[in-house]
Parts: structure tokens; sequence; C-alpha cells
């Protein structure tokens, strides 16, 4: 089965593309300017998890485990209970993002010194916060479904916020290293 990419699927693609080029742009300036290695590490380290969601976006990869699951579930006959399923994956889910969250604010945030470092931070928070965000879109949950999809719009709201906050840090990162004395 192949499907067309939305219109919003290649808008998103397109601003990863954009944060993409950023985090490769800080790894160049990192590695130039001779900062931390672990700095051009993480940048492009970055810079191909930008690459990866953006071969998801316009494959329409999400859509089809989605289509998937759902079809398991229902040739197993289990779909009409992938609510009492899914809710027990959605909190274990909750409870390793909260904890993994809290192990990284608490162990990095109190060594953090230096702006460059605190770029780097941010846009690792902001990836691992996609990632959630990817993860509770595949277990879809009707109750999580009206949050990422309902009037708020958390799904795009979260999906471009991520992002806007890597592109500013790299973007941020880059300008600091630049200005150096």
């Amino acid at each position: 089965m192949t499907t067309t990419p939305s219109l919003l699927a290649v808008a998103a693609s397109g601003f990863y593309l954009l944060v993409l080029l950023a985090c490769t742009a800080a790894a160049i300036v990192a590695g130039q300017n001779r900062q931390q290695p672990s700095h051009t590490r993480w940048w492009l380290l970055l810079a191909v998890f930008f690459a990866v969601l953006i071969v998801l976006r316009m494959l329409a990869v999400e859509e089809l485990v989605r289509d998937h699951i759902r079809d398991t579930l229902r040739a197993s006959g289990s779909y009409r209970e992938r609510r009492s399923i899914q809710g027990p994956i959605v909190v274990s889910i909750l409870f390793i993002a909260a904890g993994a969250g809290s192990v990284l604010l608490y162990r990095w945030g109190r060594s953090l010194r230096g702006r460059r470092n605190v770029m780097v931070f941010a846009a690792i928070l902001a990836s691992l916060a996609m990632s959630f965000l990817i993860v509770l879109r595949l277990t879809s949950l009707h109750a999580i479904d009206a949050l990422l999809y309902g009037a708020l719009k958390l799904n795009w709201v979260v999906d471009l916020g991520s992002s806007l906050v890597v592109l500013l840090a790299a973007l941020g990162y880059i300008r600091l290293v630049r200005a150096r004395p």
C-alpha cells in the first residue's frame, strides 16, 4: 500500500529539512572552531534524527504502522478491546518519559556550564520530546487522540515547537561559537 504524502506532511518535511541544515551547520561550526567533540557528535546525531523524520513523514510510516497495528488487532479479534490494551501502554510510556526526562534534567542539568552546552542540551531535550510524541501517536489511544488532534492540536504544537526549539538552539549555538573572542 503506497500513500501520497499530504500537504501538511510535505510542509513538515520542509521544516525538518531547515532544522537538519541548521544542525549540520552547527556541527560544522563546532568542528571548525574546536568545540567539545561531543557537540559535533550531538549536532550530527540531531541532523540524522531529522533526516529520519523527513523519510518517516514522506513515506507515511506512522500511518502504515498504525494501520498494521489495527489490522493485527482486528485479525486477532482484539480490536474492540484495544483501549484496555492501549491504556497500560500509554501509562507506561508516560512514566518512562517522565522518569527519563527527570533523570536527564537532574544529571545533565546540574553539570551544564556555558550557553553552548545549554543550546545542545535544549536541542537534545526537544528531540526527545519529538520522539515521545511519535510513540504517543503510534499508540493512538482515543483520550490521547483527543488531546493530540483535538481543538488544541497539541500534535502540531509539540511537533513544530520541538522542531523550532532545535532550530533555534542550532542557530543560537552557531551565533555563540562564531561570536566568541
